[in-house]
């Protein structure tokens, strides 16, 4: 485990830097979010049309103008979500700092703020695992602590774990909830085996 930190309790800690520009997973991920949002309610508004079509008040042009109308909306979401994204990785500076926290009951997946470089966090971790003291070791659990955003899985609630080597990324899907974790190609099946071994009740692919 070459980027893997591990402190006396067992707890596996690593950091991975995110380049925004040639990674385009968050992107498809939202992407997939919202258009399928929009599939969703074209569906149900073709179903609304099936009486009326069955009484003759509507016909095929009907429905062709609704598929083109949500056809038309898809390519707007999916240009407002590229435009979004660039945007948003800008503001980031190109870069997603991010540090997970695994251990034998679930993953945590923390994004920390954009001030905070890779090097910083590993040398907090490695206060977190118990290589320094005293202040030292306040200070490395507050730095990873004071994050903005954090989604966490729960191993015994994943119902579906998918691996994608070449992106380095494993989606750890729970009913309500889906998660992202993201490793180095030297520590990707460390991980994957970890998550895939204690998620009973997940379909594995990867």
């Amino acid at each position: 485990m070459s980027g893997i930190v591990q402190d006396e309790n067992g707890v596996y800690r690593w950091v991975y830097e995110f380049n925004l520009y040639k990674n385009p997973t968050i992107l498809f991920t939202v992407m997939k979010i919202l258009v399928g949002i929009i599939v969703i309610g074209l569906v149900i508004m073709l179903a609304f049309m099936v009486p009326d079509l069955a009484k003759g008040y509507a016909d095929s042009g009907d429905v062709a103008e609704t598929l083109t109308f949500g056809g038309i909306f898809i390519a707007l979401f999916i240009v407002l979500t590229v435009v979004g994204y660039l945007v948003y990785a800008i503001m980031q500076g190109g870069k997603y700092c991010v540090v997970f926290t695994m251990d034998e009951e679930g993953i945590t997946h923390k994004q920390l703020p954009r001030q905070y470089k890779k090097a910083q966090i590993v040398g907090a971790l490695n206060v977190l695992a118990g290589l320094a003291g005293g202040n030292v070791t306040q200070a490395g659990i507050g730095l990873i602590t004071s994050t903005r955003d954090s989604i966490s899985s729960e191993f015994a609630s994943v119902r579906s774990v998918k691996g994608s080597r070449a992106l380095r990324v494993i989606k750890v899907n729970e009913p309500l909830a889906k998660n992202q974790v993201y490793v180095e190609a030297d520590d990707y099946d460390f991980v994957f085996g970890f998550i895939r071994d204690h998620c009973p009740n997940a379909r594995i692919k990867g």
